[in-house]
Parts: structure tokens; sequence; C-alpha cells
């Protein structure tokens, strides 16, 4: 960019976009100052999948080359992002050796998750079935309290069985996880390349999975990425069941809020319970065998 004569500057949010003479880029802050050290690891294990700065500014900007999107139907960019995130993980993969502390700190954390909504959830209920004129988020809440239940139930169980079969190991898989892994952020150019990789650190492969379930779950067909994810990065028993687990865990909702916005909120997070149970069903009665 040196030699460029800067024409037009544009800034959006954070970032700054910069038309010159010869190309556009755009400028973005950095939110961890060793983010060389993660391009390096990815191009060093053959991922090419993600958009990487030209230069690091000394202000702590990274400068990226500007790319137009390719606009395609969101359920074609969500088997794109299918085949990316088996790939990234693929490609970093790592095997460790088994950390007691460490599992047993992941199994007593979701335990008290679960045993503290369990309560929360108990208590809300009594005091829902107390209104005298209950509103439509509590009468929402009322008609969906045994669907909550049933999912912590069915965490704990998955848990349990994680915690029993973990136990008989003595590695588990490790990759590099992204943590933000929803449809925004990949890019569709000559090839699709991950964007926003500040948060990207090595964790449990059924992390960002997860995220895109739980942001997409409304309008994608998640059996079918499932199984395309799945083909190229089957989980491991203990993967699955932690999978299991963690993503059928509700949320902690306030049902005594009247806005009607905090209404459809509620109905939103009650559908994509009803989409993770009727997943789960599917996924036992499929894969039964491999398992259970």
């Amino acid at each position: 960019m040196n030699k460029e004569k800067i024409q037009k500057i544009e800034c959006v949010g954070n970032k700054r976009t910069i038309t010159t003479n010869q190309a556009k880029y755009f400028l973005k802050k950095q939110k961890k100052y060793d983010q060389e050290n993660v391009y390096t690891i990815l191009e060093e294990r053959g991922f090419a999948h993600f958009l990487k700065p030209i230069t690091t500014l000394a202000s702590k900007e990274e400068v990226f080359p500007f790319i137009e999107e390719k606009h395609y139907h969101s359920q074609e960019k969500a088997i794109d992002m299918m085949h990316v995130l088996s790939l990234l993980q693929n490609k970093t993969t790592f095997y460790q050796e088994i950390s007691l502390d460490e599992i047993k700190k992941i199994y007593e954390e979701t335990k008290k998750e679960i045993l503290y909504l369990y309560d929360y959830y108990q208590d809300l209920e009594e005091r829902s079935f107390k209104e005298v004129y209950p509103s439509p988020s509590v009468l929402l809440f009322q008609k969906n309290i045994t669907l909550l239940f049933e999912s912590l139930a069915y965490a704990n169980e998955m848990l349990e069985k994680w915690y029993e079969e973990i136990n008989r190991k003595k590695r588990y898989r490790k990759v590099l996880v992204h943590h933000k892994f929803i449809l925004p952020h990949l890019l569709e150019a000559d090839i699709p390349r991950l964007i926003s990789l500040d948060e990207l650190e090595y964790g449990l492969p059924i992390e960002d999975f997860i995220t895109f379930f739980k942001k997409h779950c409304l309008e994608q067909d998640m059996e079918s990425l499932f199984a395309i994810y799945q083909q190229k990065f089957p989980f491991t028993k203990e993967e699955y069941l932690l999978f299991s687990s963690q993503l059928t865990l509700p949320p902690k909702l306030d049902i005594f809020k009247t806005s009607l916005a905090s209404c459809c909120f509620l109905s939103k997070e009650f559908q994509k319970m009803e989409e993770i149970r009727t997943f789960f069903l599917q996924q036992n009665q499929k894969h039964q065998k491999d398992y259970h």
C-alpha cells in the first residue's frame, strides 16, 4: 500500500475500507496481539480457508484485501461451512493425554449448571401457577415446562454416560475452535474463507457445531448438515455423548418480562429446544449401534 494513492476512506463500526488507485482494502483492529501465530499454525497445517491480512500495521490494525462476496442461498453457504469446519478440524487435530482435572472440571461445572437450572425452573413453575392472570410469557412457559425438564434430564443422562466413557480413555482430541462459527463469518469468494478469527484457539471438536446449531437451527436442516459434517469428521463415542449433553442443556430464561419482544424471544428459545429434542431422537435412532 505504500506507493498507492488513497482515493476514498469509509468507516463502518470498527472497520475502515480504503480505496486506492490500485485496489481496495479493509482495516480491522486486532483483539489479540499474537494473531500472527494463528495464521502461521493454519498455514503450517495446510488450511487455506481463511482470510489472511496483507500486513499488520504498528497501530495493531490488520489490512485485508477487500473481496466481493458471492451471494449464495443460506443453505448452500451452510453446506460450505460444514466442509470448512470438517477440514479445519481434520487439519488441526492433535491427541492429548487425559487430564483428570480437566475432565472433572467439565463434569462438575456441567453438573452444577444442570442442578441449578433444575432448581431454578422448579421455583419458576411454582411461582407461575400462583399467577392469577398469567402473562403470555408465563403461559408459554407453563406449556413448555415438560420440555424444559426433559431437556435437563437428557443433558444429565448424557453427561453421566460421557463421564463414565471418558474415564476409560487415555487420550482425547483437541482441535482449533473458531468460537464464532456462524454464517456471517464465512466469506464466499474464490474459495470459502473463515473470517473473524480473533477467538481461534484449541478446544474440543464439539464446540463450533454447537454454536452453529444454536444460532441457525430454526432456519437450517440440521440433520442434513450434521450428516455432511460427520461424514468427514465423525465424533468419537465420548465426543457425541458430551455433545448431546451440552447442546441439550437449556438456557436460563426469565418468564416474567411482559414485553412483546420478550415473549417472542421465549417462543424462539422453546422452538430451539424442540428442534434439539427432535434432532437427537433422529440421531439416536440412526446411530444407536455406534453410540449405545
